[in-house]
């Protein structure tokens, strides 16, 4: 058997397996300790501000336009799993500027180690054919379905990141983003903060383009934009947070990982949109129609995203709000107002609500 033919088989019937078991068991740990990674995360931000700011205070750091949280594959295999963080002015690489801190990974590469043995121990079986080396690159390979949850986790971070008082006393470039992917290589942004306030019209004029245009990881926080008409529309990882859209439509949009935290959306018409790992904690959703509205998530055994944070409505205001037909069953509504909401009879076992909430809902025929 010839060295490729031999790992083919190895990754099939030893590594595939395993995979699968570590990353289930990785969802279920993110999801049962989520606030404290959460916290952890954001002490690494903080860390890591009170170094720019300390380094802007004595003119070594101009305005800050990038922090970026880097995988470092090597640095699993070693054991130290730690993210490497580094803050850029808005030249990004092409301005050196030595500022640099680290993220404790650990958690969600805790399978690895386990991994490694068993591999090393089954490439044994083809004598002489493969060697630890090829089980480590097979490894190396593999790491994004573990780092997948890392993204996962500085997303869901976010909106407490941009409280802490150590990130808003920093010197920040006009267009600032927080960005997680591999070192000096491909990256995603995460958050993107427009330090210039958008004239209405400006974001009207990208907001209601030509029907199926993309708008994506863009910023709208903090604006007055009611009867907003931005349907069929690729919008996914926008923010709209703390925002007035009152009376808008968003139908049949990809809204993917958006954020409408705090903002005003009374009437707002979300129909047959796709809503998976949507935030709308704290809003107000009074009237909203969801009808048709889906939280498809992927459905792929390894990777998690997008539908690792689910749909959140936790604390929202969704008096008279319409989810007949909505396929939104894994949502959270936690502490949310649910009076005279509608929701289809059969979905009743559907959805994850208290006794109070399900006794303020109108249980319709159709």
């Amino acid at each position: 058997m010839k060295k490729e033919e031999a790992l083919r088989h190895l990754y099939e019937h030893v590594c595939l397996p395993a995979l699968e078991e570590r990353v289930a068991a990785l969802e279920s740990f993110f999801l049962e300790n989520k606030e404290r990674l959460v916290e952890d995360f954001v002490q690494s931000v903080r860390q890591i501000a009170i170094k720019i700011k300390t380094m802007q205070e004595h003119g070594a750091m101009p305005a800050v336009g990038f922090l970026h949280y880097s995988l470092l594959r090597t640095a699993v295999l070693d054991g130290s799993n730690h993210y490497l963080i580094e803050a850029y002015t808005d030249k990004w690489y092409w301005e050196a500027v030595e500022c640099f801190g680290s993220y404790d990974a650990g958690w969600a590469f805790q399978g690895i180690p386990s991994l490694l043995q068993l591999l090393d121990e089954q490439r044994k079986k083809y004598i002489g054919v493969l060697d630890t080396p090829d089980v480590e690159r097979l490894i190396l390979k593999e790491l994004d379905f573990f780092a997948q949850f890392v993204t996962a986790l500085v997303r869901l971070s976010i909106p407490e990141v941009v409280k802490l008082p150590e990130y808003q006393q920093l010197n920040k470039a006009q267009r600032f983003q927080i960005r997680v992917g591999e070192f000096k290589d491909i990256s995603e942004p995460v958050y993107v903060e427009d330090r210039l306030p958008r004239e209405e019209q400006e974001a009207r004029r990208l907001l209601e383009q030509t029907k199926g245009s993309f708008c994506t990881h863009e910023t709208f926080a903090n604006m007055r934009l009611r009867q907003l008409k931005a349907n069929e529309m690729d919008l996914r990882y926008t923010d709209f947070s703390r925002s007035d859209l009152g009376n808008s439509e968003f139908r049949h949009c990809v809204l993917i990982g958006t954020r409408w935290g705090g903002s005003s959306l009374a009437n707002a018409d979300f129909r047959h949109s796709l809503l998976c790992d949507a935030d709308f904690r704290r809003s107000d959703l009074r009237g909203v129609h969801f009808s048709y509205a889906d939280e498809q998530a992927s459905d792929d055994r390894l990777y998690r995203q997008p539908g690792l944070l689910g749909i959140r409505f936790d604390e929202a205001n969704l008096e008279g709000a319409d989810f007949r037909h909505a396929r939104l069953y894994k949502a959270s509504f936690y502490g949310a107002n649910l009076r005279q909401a509608m929701f289809l009879e059969r979905d009743q076992d559907r959805f994850d609500l208290t006794e109070a909430q399900r006794k303020e809902i109108r249980w319709t025929a159709e």
